[in-house]
């Protein structure tokens, strides 16, 4: 039996070998060029054909002389390779790749905390009139933010700039009083300006607040600020005096929302912002003032993005305001879209800031999050051992502790030839926010060597095309092996040469003519789709829905862009769909992600959900997770306060948490509910669900609280429900005894009634006298005579008495 199976588990194998074996060959001979063969993975060029084919598949290389072959190979080479140290956290950091394409290649990563990095903090303020007690405080607060950042780098340095608006109506009020003075209230404001920088980088943290204090406050007139335009010319100015080896914190504050690409429009602003920058000194002042402010529009988020990208810095929004919902959802979803950028909210006067700065740069220290800047032709994906990272993603976090070296296993894929670039390219994966990198030189193969050495109008070839690789490659309007056929060509001969051998016998597959000896393949109505192959047994055409628009079709089949996959390119590889929002695994750890969806695994524990998060055997789901937050803002029924002492923004993250009287009886949909105790017998009521990766927190504003209990009711409930219970219990007898009793009564009178009694003497009583009757006394005797008459066959008896004589006499006693 077992020999049996051995047997059958081979010829399985052995079909699906040759199965693959068969469709490979089948991709390879469709392609007509040495460039196209080599471009599909698993096939490769030789010179001289083999069964009419050029392009064979990798199992067919012992079919082909080596001289002859064209098929590239990877390699890998380190250029650079530094050892970790305090100013190198990366290893290596450069190296040359050759690949093909679709082919993939791991390379190994080493990244090491350094434990004294520097750091360069740059503070741009909103200056307009509703900051003035937060300026005021953040000056007298410059040596404490600097004694607390050198707790984690003696190498510290700060500096100082502010923002308002464009000198434009309807930005500011552009009448002269008002540009002079844009305050009312008779107190002396600055004239108002779009960016100033006040103080470049120093490691004097007493100048820091000497320059906040003495920087006065000014004053615009619509409610956005041009915070953009200061987060730009912050970024891209040597005078902000930025380190190139150092941590780079940009902190923007503010009490309003900020213009963005677009807004200048209403002030006659048209040219896009160029990323330059145009500081120039102001010797009245002594600050560096942004001069193109009413030439360029305010920039885009996704250009602040590219920019604190390329530039290596952590954009940190700490807004300033008594009322969160609107600008804290403003800036939240600003932050999202910036890669590396923080929020965090400032208490009305600032007094929060030490704080603030010192836990973000601890978040922002404590985990590494790798990227690189390769584009859609190219994939590059990371896996690490290190807690909470996704293996196989784009980018990916991984917490990581001083000094400690975590190891990275780096997958590059090209998917795309790009001959715009000669097929070379430069890609840089670095940890956010830090200049150190790896740079990947990488070269596609897409063209082959022989080609270099191609013939010009060969006579080979009819002086109409090329000889390139053993092949002829026509010139327009020519065609056939050797480019004999113009395009005025009717003939037909050598047929054989046209039908594919797959048995079919079909000439050009039935969609072209034969034409030379070489099909010529029929054109379709829609331009933009085509036949094409030795045989015309190709198209671009007939995949899967056409690809789903996120391919290529080539011969039937999908060449997927980069991040999709699937026969038609409708599954996605992205894994970000798959991961809870506020969490960093993969279907909660439990699940795979499959076409962007979670797969729950099967195990001792029940999982469900959108990301595998519902478990049916375990207790508490995600309830206690989110308890503290619920907890810090519901009403305190003893006092009707809400708990102010907590910073839900702070400490509960990306949660949209809305407070009603009283939760709905039916769940929307995949909403969860939780019963929390608190305090005791309290509880609080919540339910949680999810909405474009926010979790949605709905909860009860007041706790759930018992009522005391009431002791005297409760003792005369008891004493009263024992009494009640005897009562009952004797009824309850009484009423058992009764009907037992009239039971058996009706028994006994039902028996009694049955009964039938006769009398009889007592045969053991003797009476005193006994008297004997003579039977022959007073009696007449009396015979019989019998005669018998025969009346045919029976017997007839006739009785005939007789009488005899009596006796007169009989004994007495």
């Amino acid at each position: 039996m077992d020999c049996f199976d051995s047997c059958v588990k081979c010829l399985v194998l052995f079909l699906v070998l040759t199965n693959i074996e068969s469709s490979l060959s089948q991709n390879c001979q469709s392609k007509q060029t040495c460039g196209q063969c080599i471009q599909e993975l698993g096939c490769f060029w030789c010179g001289q054909p083999v069964n009419g084919s050029y392009c064979l598949s990798t199992v067919q290389d012992s079919l082909c002389r080596s001289r002859e072959k064209e098929n590239p190979r990877s390699s890998f080479q380190i250029l650079k390779n530094g050892e970790l140290s305090e100013s190198q956290q990366i290893r290596p950091q450069r190296a040359r790749l050759s690949l093909r394409k679709n082919e993939k290649y791991e390379i190994k990563l080493q990244y090491q905390q350094s434990v004294n990095y520097p750091i360069d903090l740059y503070y741009v303020m909103d200056l307009s009139f509703s900051m003035l007690s937060s300026k005021e405080r953040v000056g007298t607060l410059g040596q404490t933010i600097a004694n607390e950042m050198r707790k984690k780098s003696n190498n510290f340095k700060i500096g100082f700039g502010s923002f308002v608006d464009k000198l434009s109506l309807p930005y500011v009020n552009t009448n002269p009083s008002a540009l002079k003075n844009p305050c009312s209230n008779n107190y002396q404001c600055e004239s108002p300006y779009s960016f100033k920088n006040h103080l470049p980088m120093t490691d004097d943290p007493r100048q820091f607040s000497d320059v906040v204090t003495k920087t006065r406050i000014s004053g615009n007139m619509d409610t956005p600020e041009s915070g953009f335009d200061a987060l730009m010319q912050a970024m891209v100015c040597d005078n902000i005096g930025w380190r190139l080896e150092a941590r780079h914190l940009l902190i923007m504050s503010t009490d309003a929302v900020s213009h963005i690409a677009g807004d200048g429009k209403l002030g006659g602003i048209i040219e896009p912002n160029d990323a330059q920058c145009h500081l120039e000194r102001d010797a009245k002042d002594n600050t560096d003032t942004y001069t193109k402010d009413l030439v360029y529009d305010y920039p885009s988020v996704s250009h602040i993005n590219y920019i604190a990208r390329k530039n290596n810095i952590n954009i940190i929004f700490a807004i300033i305001t008594k009322n969160a919902t609107i600008l804290e959802n403003h800036y939240r979803g600003i932050s999202a879209a910036i890669d590396g950028s923080k929020l965090a909210i400032l208490t009305e006067n600032s007094n929060n800031i030490v704080n603030m700065v010192s836990r973000i740069y601890d978040e922002i220290q404590s985990a590494v999050k790798i990227t690189s800047n390769a584009n859609k032709d190219v994939s590059v994906r990371f896996s690490s051992s290190c807690p909470g990272f996704i293996n196989g993603s784009e980018s990916g976090y991984c917490n990581v502790t001083l000094g400690h070296t975590i190891d990275f296993t780096v997958t590059i894929e090209p998917l795309e030839c790009n001959p715009y670039d000669n097929n070379k390219r430069i890609i840089e994966i670095k940890p956010e926010g830090l200049k150190d990198s790896l740079t990947i030189e990488l070269e596609v193969f897409c063209d082959c060597d022989c080609a270099k050495s191609k013939e010009l109008s060969a006579t080979t070839c009819s002086s109409q095309g090329d000889f390139e690789c053993g092949i002829c490659i026509c010139h327009d309007g020519w065609f056939g092996e050797n480019c004999k056929c113009g395009r005025m060509a009717d003939g037909s001969e050598d047929v054989a040469s046209c039908i594919k051998p797959d048995g079919t016998n079909k000439i050009c597959s039935g969609q072209g003519k034969c034409i030379c000896g070489n099909c010529k393949c029929k054109s379709r109505q829609n331009e933009n789709e085509h036949i094409y192959g030795k045989y015309c047994d190709c198209d671009d055409f007939s995949c899967p829905l056409k690809c789903s628009g996120k391919g290529k079709c080539d011969c039937g089949k999908c060449i997927c862009e980069k991040g999709w996959t699937g026969l038609g390119c409708d599954c996605s590889t992205e894994t970000s769909q798959c991961i809870e929002p506020g969490t960093k695994e993969i279907c909660s750890g439990h699940g795979d992600c499959v076409c962007g969806q979670c797969q729950c695994r099967e195990g001792t524990e029940r999982r469900s959900g959108a990301f595998c998060e519902d478990c049916t055997s375990c207790s508490a789901q995600r309830c206690d997770e989110f308890r503290p937050c619920i907890e810090h803002l519901i009403l305190d029924e003893k006092n009707n306060t809400f708990n102010n002492n907590f910073n839900i923004s702070e400490k509960c993250g990306n949660l949209d948490i809305q407070l009603v009287d009283a939760l709905e009886e039916t769940l929307p949909e995949g909403a969860k509910r939780c019963r929390n105790l608190v305090d005791g017998d309290c509880t609080i009521n919540f339910m949680y669900s999810y909405d474009d990766q926010t979790i949605m927190l709905t909860a009860e504003k007041k706790k759930s609280c018992p009522e005391p209990p009431n002791i005297l009711g409760l003792i005369i409930g008891i004493v009263g429900s024992i009494i009640l219970a005897g009562i009952v219990s004797l009824i309850i007898w009484k009423l058992v005894t009764t009907i037992h009793d009239k039971n058996e009564y009706a028994k006994f009178e039902k028996e009694r009634e049955n009964m039938k009694w006769s009398r009889h003497e007592n045969p053991l009583y003797k009476p005193g006298t006994s008297t004997f009757t003579n039977p022959q006394y007073g009696r007449n005797s009396q015979r019989q005579s019998v005669k018998y008459t025969k009346e045919g066959d029976q017997l007839k008896m006739d009785k005939e008495p007789k009488e005899t004589e009596t006796d007169d006499h009989m004994d007495s006693k």
